[in-house]
C-alpha cells in the first residue's frame, strides 16, 4: 500500500509531465489496439461453424492433355461433391453443392429487397455446421422453398412470423413464388464466402425452372463443401481424389479434372493480398506500440535526475529494490488506465471514422474473441513501460543516486530515441507509399472519360421511354446504353481459331451507336460501331490473333467484323490495360443506362434520381455516379491510406513529446557547460548548432534505416495491386530530409530560450 501511496503522490506533483505521458500513450495505443484488433478479426475467419476444422472447399482444375489452364478455382462441377461422398464413406460425413449465381431480388408486394442468396441442398446446414432456428432442412428437397436468416426475416416481415409466407423471387429474368419453410442463424462478416448468405433457396429449383446445367457439364459453377470424420482423411483423399474423380466422369464429356480439398479455415489467408495486409498491418501495429512504449520509457529516464533524491530518500528510509520497482510499476499502471479512459472517449467521440476505417463495426472489430490481441498490446506496454526505468533505477546504489546519476544515462535515452527516430521514418514511408498508389489508382488516365457520369440497371419492358425521358431533362447533355459498365465487362465469348482451338477469352459487351463516344473511348483505327454485325477490338485483341496491319477488316468467329480498333485502356475493375477486348452493336436502350450531366454535377444527380423516382415509382431506379463507385473499387487503398495518415500523425505527435523531454533533460544537464560557452564567446547559432549535431548523429542512420524498412515493405504492399506506381528511391530521400527538418526544428525550438539566456543565471543555479 506504501508504494501505491508514494507512487499516486508522485504522479501528482508531476502532472504536466504525466498528462504527456497520458495524451502520448492513449494516441499511441489507439492506433496499436485498433491495428491488432483488425489484425485479430482477419484471423479469425470461418470459426463460425460447428467444428470448423472438419469442413473442407472443394477446389477444381481444368486440364488440356495434363496441363492445368487458367489457373485452380475455388468453384467446381454440380456432381463432384456427391462422386467423392459416394467414393469415401468412410472419411466423408456429408457434402454439399451450392450454387452463388442465382442473384438477390425479392419482392413483398409492390417493395422490393436485395437478400444476398445461394441454392443449396438439404445437407447445407449439416454440411457447413450452421444453426437451423426453425423448420426442417429437408423441405429443401422441395422446389421453390426459401430459408432466411434472421435479420432477413425481420427485414421483410418484421415480428411477424414469416414460415408459411410467401416471397416473389427474381433469378435470371424469371420471377416465381416462394415459400418460406425456415429460419437460420446469420452468418457473421468474417466467413469466406463470394456471397453471405441471408437467403437459401432449395436446389430443386434450379431444375424446375432451367436457371443452370446440372450434371458433369455443368461448368464450374458450383461451390462443394465436404465434412470429414477428422483432417486427418484429408491427406488421405488428396492422394486419390482426381483418379477417382476420373472414373466418374462421363467418357464423351471431354473433361480432365484435378480436384482437391482444402480446410475452411485456410482460405482466408491463401489469399495473398490478405497476407499482406495482416503483415503490413502488423508491423505497423508493432513499430507505433514500441514507439509509443520506449517514447514513455524515454520520458521515465529522462526525469530521473530530477528524481533522484526522492528515490534517494526513499531508500534510505529502507525501501528494496523490489519496492522501487513496484513504484515503477504502479504509476505505470495508473497512467496507462487513465490513458485507456481517454481512448475510450475518443471512440465513442470518433466510432463512425473508426468503423470507416475497420470496414467493419466496432461491436464485430473489438468482439469478446478478438481481444486478445489489443490486450496483449496494452499488457506489453505496460510490462515494457514499468519494468524497464524500475530495474533500471532500483538497481542503482544509494552513493550514485546521490553523486553520480546526474549523468543522465545518456546511453539508454540515445538507444530510445534512435528506435523513435527509425519508427517515425519507417511509417513515414509507409505512408508516402500508400498515398502515391491511391492516387495513381484513383487519378490517373485510364482512356474513357468518367467525368459527370451516372448510370443505372434497367430492366424494363420499355426502356426507349426511359431514354427519352432522360434526353428531354434540362440538366443532361447525353444518354448512351451498353449492356456492361466500363467499370468492367464479362468474358462470355471464348474466341477460337479456323480449326476451333480455343484461343482466349477477351473482356466483352455490347454498346449502341451512341456509347463509345459518350464515355470517350479513343480508336487508334477505323471507325465506331453503327448497325448489325459490327465490332470493336483494342489493340491487345490483334495482337493475340497475330493479324497484320491494323486488324480492321478481319472477321472475328460468327460474332461479326472488325470496323474499329479501341486505343489503350483499362478497367477500374481489372486494372490492366492488356486485357483483350471485345465490343459488339446491339439496337435500342441496353441493360445499363448511362447519362452525362451538367454541373453542379452532385445536385443535378439528386434531381435526376427524384425526376426518374416519380416516373418509375415501383422499378426504383437508382442513379450512382461513375466517379464515386470507382473511388469505391479503391476503397481497401484508401481506408489503409487513412490508417497509415493517423498512424504517422501520432508517431510525429509522439517523437516531438520524446523529443521536446530528451532536449529539456539535455539543457538541464549541460546549462552550465552552455553558460561557460556564451561566456568564452560562443554564438546563439553555435549553441543550437551543438545540440542539434548531437541529435542528428542518432536521427540520420536511425532515419535511414527507416526509410529502407519503408521500402521494402512498401514494395511488398503494392505489389497486390496489378496497376500499381512506381516507387523512386528520391520520394523517400524527400521525406527523410523533411524528417531531419522537423527533428532540428523541434531541438531549436526547445532549446532557443536556454541559448538566449543570460549565462551569469545559468552558473548561479549550478
Amino acid at each position: 500500500m506504501k508504494q501505491i501511496y508514494y507512487s499516486l503522490q508522485t504522479l501528482l506533483r508531476g502532472r504536466s509531465s504525466n498528462i504527456i505521458k497520458v495524451i502520448t500513450l492513449a494516441l499511441g495505443l489507439l492506433m496499436s489496439v485498433f491495428l491488432f484488433a483488425r489484425i485479430a478479426f482477419e484471423l479469425s475467419f470461418d470459426t463460425v461453424y460447428h467444428q470448423p476444422e472438419n469442413l473442407y472447399l472443394i477446389k477444381t482444375g481444368w486440364l488440356e492433355k495434363g496441363v492445368l489452364k487458367g489457373g485452380e478455382s475455388s468453384y467446381t462441377i454440380h456432381s463432384i461433391p456427391g462422386a467423392i461422398a459416394e467414393e469415401f464413406p468412410d472419411c466423408v460425413q456429408s457434402a454439399t453443392t451450392t450454387f452463388p449465381f442465382g442473384g438477390s431480388s425479392y419482392r413483398l408486394g409492390a417493395v422490393k429487397y436485395k437478400i444476398p442468396t445461394v441454392m443449396a441442398d438439404t445437407l447445407y446446414f449439416a454440411t457447413l455446421g450452421l444453426d437451423v432456428l426453425e423448420g426442417d432442412p429437408r423441405e429443401l428437397s422441395n422446389p421453390d422453398v426459401v430459408f432466411l436468416s434472421r435479420s432477413a426475416a425481420r427485414r421483410v416481415f418484421g415480428s411477424e412470423s414469416p414460415l408459411g409466407k410467401t416471397l416473389n423471387y427474381t433469378c435470371w429474368g424469371q420471377e416465381v413464388t416462394v415459400l418460406v419453410k425456415g429460419i437460420y442463424a446469420d452468418l457473421p462478416l468474417n466467413v469466406t464466402m463470394d456471397t453471405r448468405p441471408e437467403s437459401i433457396v432449395s436446389f430443386a429449383s434450379i431444375e424446375r425452372h432451367s436457371w443452370a446445367r446440372l450434371g458433369w457439364n455443368s461448368g464450374g459453377n458450383y461451390s462443394g463443401y465436404l465434412r470429414l470424420h477428422s483432417p486427418a482423411d484429408a491427406t488421405f483423399l488428396n492422394e486419390r481424389l482426381t483418379a477417382a474423380i476420373a472414373r466418374h466422369i462421363p467418357a464423351d464429356s471431354g473433361l480432365e479434372l484435378n480436384v482437391h480439398i482444402t480446410p475452411i479455415r485456410s482460405l482466408h489467408l491463401e489469399n495473398s493480398r490478405v497476407r499482406k495486409m495482416v503483415w503490413i498491418m502488423a508491423l505497423l501495429g508493432i513499430v507505433l506500440l514500441f514507439t509509443t512504449t520506449l517514447n514513455y520509457v524515454l520520458i521515465s529516464v529522462a526525469s530521473l535526475t530530477q528524481r533522484a533524491k526522492a528515490i534517494g530518500v526513499h531508500k534510505c528510509s529502507g525501501a528494496s529494490g523490489r519496492n522501487i520497482l513496484s513504484m515503477f510499476l504502479v504509476e505505470t499502471a495508473v497512467v496507462i488506465v487513465l490513458a485507456l479512459l481517454v481512448i475510450a472517449l475518443l471512440v465513442h467521440v470518433f466510432s463512425e471514422k473508426m468503423e470507416e476505417l475497420a470496414a467493419v463495426p466496432l461491436s464485430v472489430l473489438f468482439a469478446w474473441e478478438n481481444l486478445w490481441a489489443p490486450l496483449s498490446a496494452v499488457a506489453l506496454l505496460f510490462l515494457l513501460g514499468g519494468c524497464l526505468p524500475g530495474v533500471l533505477f532500483s538497481r542503482i546504489p544509494v552513493t550514485q543516486v546521490f553523486q553520480r546519476y546526474t549523468s543522465g544515462r545518456r546511453g539508454w535515452k540515445r538507444v530510445l530515441l534512435f528506435v523513435q527516430f527509425g519508427g517515425a521514418a519507417f511509417i513515414l514511408g509507409m505512408m508516402l507509399v500508400v498515398l502515391l498508389q491511391y492516387n495513381y489508382a484513383t487519378g490517373r488516365d485510364r482512356g474513357f472519360r468518367p467525368e459527370r457520369v451516372a448510370y443505372t440497371s434497367q430492366g424494363l419492358e420499355k426502356p426507349e421511354n426511359l431514354r427519352s425521358l432522360l434526353a428531354a431533362l434540362p440538366y443532361v447533355e447525353a444518354v448512351a446504353s451498353s449492356d456492361a459498365t466500363i467499370l468492367g465487362f464479362y468474358s462470355p465469348h471464348a474466341i477460337t481459331d479456323n480449326q476451333g482451338n480455343r484461343l482466349f477469352s477477351p473482356r466483352s459487351t455490347a454498346f449502341d451507336s451512341d456509347y463509345q463516344a459518350f464515355i470517350g473511348l479513343r480508336l487508334a483505327a477505323g471507325q465506331g460501331l453503327s448497325g448489325t454485325g459490327q465490332v470493336l477490338v483494342n489493340r491487345t485483341f490483334v495482337e493475340k490473333m497475330q493479324w497484320e496491319g491494323t486488324g480492321v477488316g478481319e472477321r472475328v468467329n460468327d460474332l461479326g467484323t472488325v470496323v474499329g480498333v479501341l486505343d489503350t485502356f483499362s478497367f477500374p475493375l481489372q486494372q490492366d490495360d492488356r486485357e483483350p477486348v471485345l465490343v459488339t452493336w446491339e439496337p435500342g436502350t441496353l441493360r445499363f443506362v448511362h447519362v452525362r450531366l451538367k454541373e453542379p454535377f452532385d445536385d443535378n444527380l439528386a434531381r435526376l434520381n427524384e425526376d426518374v423516382q416519380r416516373a418509375y415509382p415501383q422499378d426504383k431506379l437508382l442513379f450512382h455516379s461513375m466517379e464515386r463507385e470507382m473511388r469505391v473499387l479503391s476503397e481497401s487503398v484508401r481506408v489503409f491510406r487513412d490508417i497509415t495518415l493517423l498512424a504517422s500523425v501520432t508517431i510525429l505527435f509522439i517523437l516531438l513529446m520524446g523529443l521536446v523531454g530528451y532536449v529539456n533533460d539535455e539543457v538541464r544537464l549541460r546549462s552550465k557547460e552552455i553558460a561557460i560557452r556564451k561566456v568564452n564567446g560562443a554564438e546563439v547559432s553555435g549553441i543550437l548548432r551543438l545540440l542539434s549535431r548531437d541529435v542528428l548523429w542518432l536521427a540520420v542512420p536511425a532515419v535511414a534505416l527507416g526509410a529502407v524498412g519503408s521500402f521494402k515493405a512498401g514494395e511488398v504492399w503494392i505489389s497486390q495491386f496489378r496497376d500499381m506506381v512506381r516507387l523512386s528511391a528520391v520520394w523517400y530521400v524527400v521525406v527523410s530530409v523533411c524528417l531531419l527538418l522537423f527533428i532540428v526544428a523541434c531541438v531549436v525550438g526547445r532549446a532557443w530560450r536556454i541559448a538566449n539566456e543570460n549565462p551569469v543565471k545559468s552558473i548561479k543555479n549550478e
